[in-house]
């Protein structure tokens, strides 16, 4: 019994934090990707293979400078050395905005 109540809270932790996530995930090289700078700092990345228009993903009001300048970071890193990056990102108003992002092995 104890084992079919864990199993059931489990099953129940996982529904809930899923919903919390992203509610998309793209992975994959960023060769082919658009990195632009808008004044007075804002980074959109174009081309993304994201279901976003012109594969578009930009950062929401929330997003600090330093988010910013990390993801800028992480993707001239990641074009230099070929290395994958992974990004979740969120459709609010039509618009796909980045939740978090990382890097992959």
């Amino acid at each position: 019994m104890k084992k079919v109540l864990a199993l059931g809270l489990s099953a129940i932790a996982l529904f809930t934090a899923s919903s919390a996530l992203a509610d998309s995930n793209i992975e994959g090289p960023v060769i082919g990707w658009r990195l632009q700078n808008y004044v007075p700092n804002n980074v959109t990345v174009y081309f993304t293979g994201s279901s976003c228009a012109q594969g578009a993903l930009t950062f929401g009001p929330a997003a600090t400078a330093d988010d910013r300048n990390r993801f800028y970071s992480l993707i001239l890193t990641s074009r230099s050395t070929g290395k994958k990056i992974g990004v979740f990102y969120e459709t609010v108003s039509g618009n796909c905005q980045i939740q978090s992002f990382y890097t992959l092995d």
